[in-house]
């Protein structure tokens, strides 16, 4: 029997966790591993444990969150080395490097041809403030954040205040043309290569965010097939084997907005009658 271990700070605070535990349990061996625990003996031969149980011991790892109360750096190295020696580790440790910026993913998707928004990264206030007249309108974000937080609409009116802000906060700024929608966006999910669902999610009536933690509606979504092969080859360049992608509807076309390599799917399972979790495990036991 397989023995797969999720990789979380707090079970009882962690949904997708949860969840993912208990479709590991009906087919394989489940466990749930502190990132902080692990450490690493170099005698030679390299020993990594995880509260003095060998990482040997385990056939994958589903990483869904590092401890910050610990170094990061250090533990994404963990599972890197983990990696190198031949563990299945999910997400690989490069393609939730490449998700987690919001810059290098931008940067990579357009590479590849894929359509995104204009988009600048820059530490200085006058180069945003220049690329915000081009936009006319724009959308600033953390560099690296989930649930929507800290995404703000610019404009001519309130740019340069929100701008400064975001620069003194996070020390650069991240801004995207705003892409004029109908109020909803499309979030994809994707595993291995299938698309078991999709959803739109709806901006409350004259609000214009649609991220589920900020209080949007969901409805089911049947992709069309040109979207369908969007979303594979989004999730190629970027290389996840499990990810929500984030795709709005603009008036010249589908735009990729961002994928996530450690998504939530609550909102999702609420709009259609699926287990995703289980998905997602049946794709790591045939990996393996």
């Amino acid at each position: 029997m397989y023995r797969i271990a999720i990789v979380t700070t707090d079970i009882k605070r962690d949904w997708a966790s949860q969840r993912l535990l208990a479709a590991i349990r009906t087919r394989a061996s489940g466990d749930t591993v502190d990132p902080i625990s692990f450490g690493m003996k170099i005698q030679g031969k390299l020993d990594i444990r995880s509260k003095g149980i060998s990482a040997g011991t385990y056939d994958a790892f589903i990483v869904r969150a590092f401890n910050r109360q610990g170094e990061i750096d250090y533990q994404y190295e963990i599972f890197q080395i983990m990696e190198q020696q031949g563990k299945l580790v999910i997400n690989s440790m490069a393609g939730l490097s490449m998700a987690e910026s919001k810059a290098q993913t931008s940067y990579c998707l357009g590479l590849a041809g894929l359509p995104v928004p204009r988009t600048i990264v820059t530490q200085d206030i006058k180069e945003a403030l220049d690329a915000l007249k081009r936009f006319g309108q724009a959308v600033t974000k953390p560099l690296y954040g989930s649930f929507g937080v800290g995404i703000e609409k610019v404009d001519h009116k309130n740019g340069e205040e929100l701008l400064r802000n975001s620069l003194n906060k996070d020390g650069l700024i991240y801004l995207q043309e705003y892409i004029p929608n109908q109020g909803r966006d499309i979030r994809a999910f994707v595993v291995g290569d299938k698309i078991p669902a999709a959803m739109y999610r709806i901006a409350h009536k004259g609000q214009w965010k649609t991220n589920v933690f900020q209080g949007s509606s969901c409805q089911p979504c049947r992709l069309s097939p040109a979207l369908k092969e969007l979303c594979m080859e989004a999730v190629r360049v970027v290389g996840l084997e499990y990810t929500g992608i984030d795709i709005i509807e603009g008036p010249n076309g589908p735009v990729i907005l961002e994928l996530n390599g450690a998504p939530a799917w609550h909102g999702l399972e609420s709009t259609i009658n699926r287990d995703i979790s289980e998905d997602i495990i049946e794709h790591v036991i045939h990996m393996l």
